[in-house]
């Protein structure tokens, strides 16, 4: 038969105080519910700030995609015509003049 001894732990004096029951706040239904209700209200505009400013971040990280779109279609539609264009011999009396002229201030 195994004999169980009580674990021996340190003694703490007990104040005064210790014996003092806690003071409880006692607050009606109806001011715990307009906290509440405040207390929601407060979470939920910081949220709608916090969305905002992921649908900017968003909005602009779009804008930026679609101008990268952009580029590289008209990138992409100048090197395919350009393949396209390389296999045709170009006659010597067909190639114009590569950089414009400067208008004159007498034209108007």
């Amino acid at each position: 038969m195994i004999w169980f001894r009580p674990k021996r732990g340190t003694r703490v004096e007990l104040t005064e105080t210790d014996f003092k029951p806690d003071e409880i706040v006692v607050v009606s239904l109806l001011e715990r519910s307009t906290q509440k209700v405040g207390d929601t209200l407060d979470r939920l505009r910081r949220d709608e700030t916090d969305l905002e400013r992921q649908i900017a971040t968003l909005t602009e990280e779009l804008r930026q995609t679609r101008v990268a779109i952009t580029a590289f279609d008209a990138a992409g539609a100048i090197l395919a015509g350009a393949a396209h264009d390389s296999h045709r011999p170009t006659p010597a009396g067909e190639v114009g003049r590569l950089v414009p002229r400067m208008p004159s201030e007498d034209q108007p």
